[in-house]
């Protein structure tokens, strides 16, 4: 696509006009008509004049200043004081542009391998001054049985110590614990509670039933 200084001369030479004729028609001096043409506008002053230059001069050669004014805002920008730039070399200084290095690439594994640390430190740190965690996997809270033998399962911090009913249980070295316990006819609580090393306990209750078929012993 052409640009402003290219239309110009280009009708300029067409219509047989010198920049002399030019500028005693315009009032433009021949020198800022040949920026014009060249497309050379930050020899001439701010954006204001250069526009007012860009008007006269397409107005004297019959040319649509409204158009070349348009081809202009399309090449070239204005900055905050008024001097002109080329869009092609001032854009990408006004763009932030975002490139994978890798330094980045070390970078963000580094950060990452920092806040892995920093949350399975944390996580330690919570084990040892917290409460120990309690899941229990059976029974249901509210489970009704028929056999008096259960046995319940659950797991807990593998540092903690488990108590079911007040005795003591041994705990796998992945947390996990299971026990099997008596029920007598009728409602039961099994009463769990695990304690940190630090003191901290972690208690749950659950309650379950058990129901005899007639003529079934009462273990």
């Amino acid at each position: 696509m052409k640009t402003v200084g290219e239309i110009l001369k280009e009708t300029r030479e067409k219509k047989g006009f010198s920049l002399l004729e030019v500028e005693k028609a315009t009032k433009i001096r021949s020198r800022f008509l040949g920026y014009l043409e060249k497309n050379e506008f930050s020899k001439i002053a701010e954006s204001t004049i250069v526009k007012g230059f860009i008007k006269n001069y397409a107005e004297f050669l019959g040319l649509s200043s409204s158009d070349l004014l348009a081809i202009f805002r399309r090449d070239f920008l204005e900055d905050e004081k008024g001097h002109i730039l080329p869009r092609g070399i001032y854009e990408p200084l006004d763009q932030s542009k975002f490139s994978w290095t890798p330094k980045l690439t070390v970078f963000v594994f580094g950060g990452i391998v920092f806040l892995v640390f920093i949350l399975y430190l944390s996580f330690q740190v919570f084990l040892f001054f917290g409460a120990p965690p309690l899941d229990i996997y059976s029974p249901k809270d509210g489970e009704t049985f028929r056999n008096a033998e259960i046995k319940v399962k659950g797991k807990t911090n593998p540092n903690a110590t488990i108590s079911i009913n007040g005795e003591m249980t041994f705990i796998y070295p992945d947390g996990s614990f299971e026990k099997t316990i008596v029920l007598l006819p009728g409602e039961n609580k099994i009463i769990f509670e695990a304690v940190s090393p630090r003191g901290k306990k972690t208690e749950k209750e659950k309650t379950v039933f058990l129901v005899l078929d007639r003529g079934s012993p009462r273990d």
